[in-house]
């Protein structure tokens, strides 16, 4: 799996793309400390260029970057999810775990509106 670290004005964004792999959620903790410092307080983990193989594992991996960023007091959402692993978080409710969110844009949107005490 691929990390993509981006930096936009009040947010972090993670874009994850590739197969996540068995250790994937271990591997995560290596490329996470030199932004965990920085502590952004709105993250968006982006799921668009990630392959729908594997649930158990991205999972694993989304867990570990929610537990790592809460720590610090900031909020994540997640975007981009394709078809097949949406559909696995609606039947797990995990939907009811993460904040699910159609793109980047509309993340960025809901943490506005949040703030705006909307």
């Amino acid at each position: 799996m691929n990390y993509e670290f981006l930096y936009s004005k009040d947010f972090l964004i993670i874009k994850l793309s590739g197969t996540a792999e068995v250790n994937e959620r271990l591997l995560v903790k290596e490329y996470l400390p030199p932004h965990l410092r920085q502590s952004w307080k709105k993250v968006i983990v982006d799921l668009e260029g990630l392959n729908e193989t594997e649930e158990a594992y991205i999972l694993g991996v989304l867990n570990t970057i929610k537990k790592e960023f809460q720590l610090l007091g900031s909020e994540v959402k997640l975007c981009s999810l394709k078809t097949k692993l949406y559909r696995y978080f609606k039947e797990n409710r995990l939907d009811q775990i993460f904040d699910i969110k159609r793109s980047v844009e509309q993340a960025k949107r809901s943490f506005e509106r949040k703030s705006n005490g909307v």
